[in-house]
């Protein structure tokens, strides 16, 4: 398998880490708020056979620097187009998880052209007229059970009575190399939206994924954002917040389902 990593300066003077591998068309994962690039493992190697897939850290995040304080899901599309031509990449499909979906439909409508198809996953993408729920930070939530001490909450309550190690595997990538405050990324997350009339003409193939349990991006709240792309299509699992590390195997097969429907020979 082809493979290949390493960092790309942007203008303003950060280092922004990516990996790559496989080959075929693109296939481009942006992380959410509790992750960088490593949390894909479970879908790296997995799509890496009939895609190139590409992985990376955002600005302030991971192996990523932020010396310019300019960390946010508006630099982030900026900085996601920078790395795709650094690659070479003339289009790509496209998954983001939650904070990565404000950033893949940023890039979709920053430059369309540039966009085969996207997943937003645990995700409204920043599609306004939401009003969220507060991110629960505590080792207890009474509607959906009560989580060990030091087992991040993103992976809800299920995941740790299942495979304990593996929900302690993602706070301790969560808690990798850099990482802005939840503050200070709910202030960026807020001042970044995509207005309705935006999608008017949005014709770029969509899936969205939502978990049933998902305290943080409710099916209601995704449905209601999905709701203003006309194709767009929803597909809900019984999970948390973190559908795609979860249960791997299951979000991997929604999400070969779709690109095989969307992908071109």
């Amino acid at each position: 398998m082809e493979r290949s990593e390493g960092y790309f300066q942007t203008p303003d003077g950060d280092s922004i880490w990516f990996e790559a591998a496989g080959s075929g068309p693109p296939l481009v994962l942006a992380h959410g708020l509790g992750g960088n690039g490593l949390v894909w493992f479970q879908q790296l190697p997995h799509f890496a056979g009939r895609f190139r897939v590409i992985t990376w850290d955002q600005r302030g995040f991971g192996r990523s620097s932020n010396l310019a304080g300019q960390a946010g899901p508006r630099t982030s599309v900026t900085d996601q187009l920078a790395l795709l031509d650094h690659l070479g990449v003339e289009n790509a499909h496209f998954i983001g998880q939650s904070l990565g979906g404000w950033v893949v439909l940023g890039v979709a409508l920053a430059a369309p052209d540039r966009v085969r198809s996207l997943v937003l996953s645990s995700s409204t993408g920043g599609i306004p007229q939401l009003r969220l729920p507060a991110f629960d930070t505590g080792p207890v939530r009474a509607d959906h059970g009560v989580r060990p001490l030091g087992v991040h909450p993103a992976v809800g309550d299920r995941l740790p009575a299942a495979d304990r190690a593996r929900a302690y595997l993602y706070q301790a990538l969560s808690t990798f190399g850099r990482r802005p405050s939840d503050a200070e990324f709910a202030t960026m997350l807020a001042s970044f939206t995509h207005q309705p009339d935006l999608f008017e003409h949005f014709d770029i193939p969509t899936l969205f994924i939502c978990g049933s349990r998902d305290p943080v991006m409710t099916p209601a709240h995704v449905r209601d954002a999905a709701s203003r792309i006309g194709a767009a299509r929803v597909v809900e699992l019984d999970l948390s917040h973190s559908t795609y590390f979860e249960d791997p195997a299951t979000w991997n097969a929604v999400v070969d389902e779709f690109l095989a429907n969307v992908s071109t020979p």
